[in-house]
């Protein structure tokens, strides 16, 4: 309804410019527009523009209607999008915070397992260290003892060819026949 009247009253004023505007040109040259026929063209331009506000509001209210609100629909998802994302990097800055905090605690426990292990290490390598200064101690007591009964052993040897030879330097053929019956008398005397 107030389009309506929004629309005759356009007319009326149009109506109003075109009759004085015909009316100043004087009259002087036969002018096919006449007052009558420039009514007419009014009332037809009205009356179109009477019938498309009729058919075409509605569909034109409609789809400018929906079209705000696609508009606003859009408008919404967009700040959803944007609050969404912007929650995501706040998040993504709070666990790269704590990420930055749990690398370094793993650091600190990376560092003390090392020290441990490495004392582990060094502890075990100082026993295998002493176990084989240990272990060649007693090699080399062994050779040295080795070393003794083999010069004890070279030095009977020795004793036994110096005092063979000197016994057969020294004993004449007197000497063995007396050593001989020595040696049976006793063996002798024992028997009985």
């Amino acid at each position: 309804m107030k389009h309506a009247k929004t629309v005759l009253i356009l007319s009326f004023v149009l109506l109003v410019f075109a009759t004085s505007a015909f009316a100043s040109s004087g009259g002087e040259e036969a002018s096919p527009w006449t007052p009558w026929m420039l009514l007419w063209r009014v009332v037809n331009t009205v009356a179109l523009i009477g019938v498309l506000v009729y058919f075409l509001k509605k569909p034109l209210i409609t789809f400018f209607s929906e079209r705000t609100a696609q508009i606003q629909k859009d408008l919404d998802d967009a700040k959803e999008q944007r609050d969404k994302a912007e929650r995501l990097i706040a998040e993504y800055q709070h666990k790269l915070a704590g990420m930055e905090k749990e690398l370094e605690k793993m650091r600190v426990e990376l560092r003390k397992t090392a020290d441990a292990e490495s004392g582990k290490v060094l502890a075990n390598a100082e026993k295998v260290a002493a176990a084989m200064i240990e272990s060649a101690k007693l090699t080399a007591e062994q050779e040295v003892r080795k070393a003794k009964e083999a010069l004890k052993n070279e030095a009977v040897i020795l004793a036994v060819e110096m005092a063979e030879t000197l016994v057969q330097e020294k004993i004449d053929s007197d000497d063995r026949k007396r050593i001989v019956e020595d040696y049976l008398v006793k063996v002798g005397g024992m028997k009985q």
